[in-house]
């Protein structure tokens, strides 16, 4: 394996620093759920994700879905590194040429995060913005995790309709996680992103024991 052409495909998937080392051998399944759940995405890790299929990772807090879509990613790079590609930094979004690797582009995006980056500010900040933006529209394949967890606005159900409407039309493919339930997304008026990440993704329930509770 190239390991200079992963370690930057992969600091370019930016995943959290907590779970920068997850795999699917580091995943521990503590019941039924977690398993199939398991499985499903060592399947997907060997599919072709040009299909523009995607997962929805949908369960209670502390199951492990963040660990499983960045183990999920590790696997895909790991097989095929030199499928994978970076873009070098926010001019990218205005010199397409300018990039380390040509390939395919995956990102890591916490939905509170990405919402925040697009809220207003400095102008480096506005730049930092619709880079990330173009980056969660078009990437071949983006984690877009937590969805749900970010407080229900009008701007905020826009914003994220916006890039899952954009990925849905141009069939990129995308792994969303989430704590709420499908009846609490619709509550909280996102039911047109709902509809479209049913229909882009397979559902894959990760339930059970809390991985982060440790036993007395």
């Amino acid at each position: 394996m190239d390991s200079t052409r992963f370690n930057t495909c992969w600091q370019y998937f930016n995943p959290p620093r907590r779970l920068q080392g997850a795999t699917f051998n580091s995943y521990i399944p503590k019941c039924g759920s977690q398993q199939a759940a398991l499985e499903t995405c060592r399947t997907y890790s060997t599919d072709d994700i040009k299909t523009g299929r995607g997962l929805l990772l949908i369960g209670t807090y502390g199951t492990g879905k963040t660990h499983l879509t960045i183990a999920t990613v590790r696997a895909l790079m790991e097989t095929a590194p030199d499928l994978f590609g970076v873009r070098n930094d926010s001019q990218t979004l205005y010199d397409p040429t300018r990039e380390d690797y040509r390939g395919l582009y995956c990102s890591f995006f916490p939905v509170m995060e990405l919402l925040d980056a697009w809220r207003p500010g400095s102008e480096a900040k506005k730049q930092r913005g619709e880079w990330l933006f173009h980056r969660a529209k078009t990437d071949d394949l983006v984690v877009l995790d937590d969805i749900g967890a970010e407080k229900a606005t009008e701007w905020t159900e826009d914003r994220l309709y916006a890039v899952v409407d954009a990925r849905y039309r141009m069939e990129r493919a995308t792994i969303f996680t989430t704590n709420s339930s499908e009846k609490d997304l619709l509550s909280n008026g996102y039911g047109k992103i709902v509809s479209r990440m049913f229909e882009m993704t397979d559902p894959v329930p990760v339930t059970g024991p809390d991985h982060r509770r440790k036993r007395a």
